[in-house]
């Protein structure tokens, strides 16, 4: 019976530090409202002076692109345009940061509760069976865990790309030229005025 305890307790252990590890992608997608990069490009097609009307007109409500675009809208002239854009990046940086080291965290609780557990079960003589359950559930969910933190690495970092390509569509009017591309791999890049 107690190698029984000792699984589950190892499986509840590894499955719940999995679905935490998965809630940052979850996060990274819900960011912004859609698909910042679809929305930069065809933005990039109307003539500037509509850009940003028409992306709040295509912005889901509440979302960061339709907030974006009503700031940018209400600004005053082109450095208050530049605040108020650099203001909404760092916000939605934050968006995109929130939970990144729970897959981190949660890889080597996994571990850790599954040495543990199989500790307790060599010392409650449970049995070598149950030990390698014990420890393979744990190495499934840190793996899972893992898993999850390289994905929403990645989702953060295309979502970081688009945003940038969606600031760039709206902000490039204001000087006139084209934007060299992010200088930061990891932080969207500030506007400039």
């Amino acid at each position: 019976m107690s190698a029984v305890l000792f699984i589950a307790l190892s499986l509840a252990a590894s499955g719940a530090c999995a679905a935490v590890s998965w809630r940052h992608p979850a996060h990274v997608a819900a960011a912004t409202g859609g698909d910042p990069t679809a929305l930069a490009r065809s933005l990039r097609a109307l003539p500037v002076e509509a850009r940003l009307a028409e992306l709040a007109r295509r912005s889901p409500p509440e979302s960061w692109e339709r907030r974006l675009a009503h700031e940018l809208l209400s600004a005053a002239g082109p450095r208050a345009k530049v605040a108020a854009a650099n203001d909404l990046l760092v916000e939605v940086e934050q968006r995109l940061d929130v939970g990144a080291a729970w897959p981190r965290a949660a890889s080597r609780l996994s571990a850790l509760v599954a040495l543990l557990l199989a500790t307790l079960a060599f010392l409650a003589q449970a049995g070598p069976s149950a030990i390698v359950l014990v420890l393979g559930a744990g190495a499934a969910g840190a793996l899972a865990s893992a898993a999850a933190g390289r994905a929403g690495r990645a989702a953060a970092a295309r979502k970081r790309e688009a945003i940038d390509a969606l600031v760039d569509a709206v902000l490039a009017p204001l000087d006139g030229a084209a934007r060299a591309p992010s200088a930061s791999p990891r932080r969207p890049r500030r506007a400039s005025p």
